[in-house]
């Protein structure tokens, strides 16, 4: 980015970013409003086109907006933040978590078969034989914004698991879903969370930058023999949720002695 000081030390394309932020909190700029092009902001503060283009890159990685092509910048909405399930198979505490069938709505369905990624075909230990994939994006039920991907892969199912997994009822939870389509009672599961930069599709389904990070987590399903079952990938934007969990602690209390 262009790091030419403002007069106070500030790059100057941090100072135009902080002004556009203030004027889109204060209402100035609303949720779906057009911010000043590249070439408007290079002409009100007297600065270049590439400053301007940094300053409106700011604005975006921040999430305040996102880059349409052939129109410009655009005031994104506030998405409401979910909350997010510290273990997402746990039975309990999924009410109003991102895991509440009560809180989202499904927007689009892929289903379809291919070899899985090298880094899901590992856990699967699928090789290179093609496995069934489900893949759902998920909306907030009190705005529509897309807030979820999730992402499943599935080994060793016959030609029927398609519509099998087309025909998933909104009510049911995924381990369960996993169980009925597999015919396998799920034993253990194994979770990694973390933030990565967000892969092309997730990027157009949230409607941010590729690259922006996203909060990610891996969930490995075993039987009883530890045995692979299913490999499910969930996304988040991370304006979007929390991670929350509610456990107790097994330690001992200490006692000093007299």
């Amino acid at each position: 980015m262009d790091g030419s000081p403002s007069a106070g030390g500030v790059p100057l394309y941090a100072k135009i970013a902080g002004e556009l932020r203030d004027q889109i909190k204060d209402g100035t700029y609303g949720p779906g409003a057009l911010l000043p092009s590249r070439n408007e902001i290079a002409a009100m503060y007297g600065v270049s086109p590439i400053t301007a283009r940094d300053a409106l890159s700011v604005l975006s990685h921040e999430g305040y907006a996102r880059a349409i092509r052939g129109r410009g910048h655009i005031v994104r909405r506030k998405r409401p933040r979910l909350t997010v399930p510290g273990r997402l198979y746990a039975a309990t505490a999924l009410e109003g978590t991102t895991l509440d069938a009560a809180m989202l709505e499904l927007s689009r369905l892929d289903v379809y078969q291919e070899t899985a990624p090298d880094n899901i075909a590992l856990p699967l230990e699928s090789g290179a034989d093609p496995v069934w994939v489900r893949r759902a994006v998920h909306v907030a039920a009190a705005d529509r914004q897309p807030v979820q991907i999730h992402v499943s892969w599935l080994p060793g199912l016959g030609e029927d698991a398609g519509e099998a997994l087309r025909g998933l009822g909104p009510g049911i939870t995924w381990p369960e879903a996993v169980q009925q389509v597999t015919g396998r009672a799920i034993a253990a599961v194994l979770q990694n969370t973390r933030a990565r930069g967000a892969n092309p599709f997730e990027a157009g389904a949230f409607s941010i930058e590729g690259g922006t990070a996203v909060f990610v987590s891996h969930l490995t399903t075993y039987d009883a023999k530890r045995r692979p079952i299913e490999h499910s990938r969930f996304a988040w934007p991370t304006d979007a949720v929390r991670m929350s969990d509610d456990y107790g602690y097994p330690g001992r209390a200490r006692h000093k002695r007299a």
